[in-house]
């Protein structure tokens, strides 16, 4: 009797993400996944690549991912706009999204922990339980079209730019963890610039190379249609709560709840800060009076005091922004 044929998987690699930690773990992987029933399609992709463009020509409905935050961001969403499944796994520096849902930051680990692909597929097995819906952020360019000038009297900059050079006015950024600015988000681009293997060190070194530079900020907001201004050293949008190669700052993000969080920091002394920080490095989490967390469906800021916007380890804009919340934009084996 003929055998069923088996259940084809495309696995996405990102040569770059981890400094190529992920696709020194690929071999492994595609080998696991094949043993567990999976006719694997392995497709690379390098820095000339577009994952995004990629993921949105493939017709596969189980799609596995191996690269870092941003790379899975970018593939997974395309996935779910035309309803497929999604094997996340771990392969970049920091890997918070993965942390997050629940998969950890060992690649190898999760494959083996995965039933096999009869198993999953099968007709009559219905929606696998370990299924689950995850939001992402929508990051918009705002014109100002009913504000026309900032508080201070100044016509707005002109619209950011998305990771493709397109104005996010007409491709918003999706963004699955944080979108930070401040001190967070300086943090974030130090450390992409280093050589340092480990999210987490890199992250460290970043942070601590930022605050010898920063100063506390006054940003103008406006939290769903309430305006404020906010001084202090960072504005934080949460769909995750992780960060840094593993700081759960925002333990109460749920990226399946279909709401957002806003994390606030006071403008306290540099030398408050910094034992606040120290703290936040050596726990990875940390609850502070200086701390402020609340849910939110929407975020605008008007004014960002000249900072970029930082999301899943990589800029997403500039200027004024909205940030929303898009409920399940794909669905991931957790």
């Amino acid at each position: 009797m003929d055998q069923p044929s088996e259940p084809k998987l495309k696995l996405f690699v990102s040569a770059l993400s981890g400094k190529g930690r992920a696709l020194r773990r690929a071999p492994k992987v595609a080998a696991l996944l094949r043993s567990q029933g999976w006719n694997v399609d392995v497709r690379v992709t390098h820095r000339s690549d577009d994952p995004a463009a990629l993921a949105a020509a493939c017709t596969n409905h189980w799609v596995a991912v191996l690269g870092g935050d941003g790379y899975i961001a970018r593939i997974a969403t395309q996935v779910g706009a035309r309803g497929g499944v999604v094997i996340a796994l771990p392969g970049g520096r920091g890997n918070d999204l993965c942390r997050c849902l629940g998969i950890g930051t060992d690649a190898v680990a999760h494959v083996r922990s995965l039933p096999t692909a009869s198993e999953i597929c099968a007709e009559d097995a219905g929606e696998h339980p370990r299924i689950r819906g995850v939001d992402a952020m929508q990051v918009r360019a705002l014109n100002r079209v009913n504000d026309g000038q900032d508080a201070a009297g100044q016509r707005p900059p002109s619209p950011g730019k998305d990771l493709e050079g397109k104005d996010l006015e007409e491709k918003p950024a999706q963004v699955l963890g944080i979108v930070s600015f401040g001190l967070d988000a300086l943090a974030n681009q130090i450390a992409n610039g280093t050589s340092i293997a480990s999210g987490t060190f890199a992250y460290a070194w970043g942070a601590l190379r930022a605050l010898q530079q920063f100063q506390p900020k006054t940003m103008e907001i406006e939290v769903d249609g309430t305006r404020r201004r906010i001084r202090g050293w960072l504005v934080s949008v949460s769909n995750s709560g992780w960060f840094g190669g593993g700081i759960n700052i925002v333990p109460s993000s749920n990226p399946s709840d279909g709401r957002l969080e806003l994390l606030t920091v006071d403008p306290v002394p540099k030398r408050y800060a910094i034992r606040v920080l120290a703290r936040v490095l050596a726990m990875r989490k940390v609850d502070d009076p200086i701390l402020h967390v609340e849910q939110v469906t929407s975020v605008k800021i008007w004014d960002s005091a000249g900072l970029v916007a930082m999301g899943d380890g990589d800029q997403v804009g500039e200027g004024p922004l909205e940030i929303s919340v898009s409920p399940e934009v794909f669905r991931v084996f957790v």
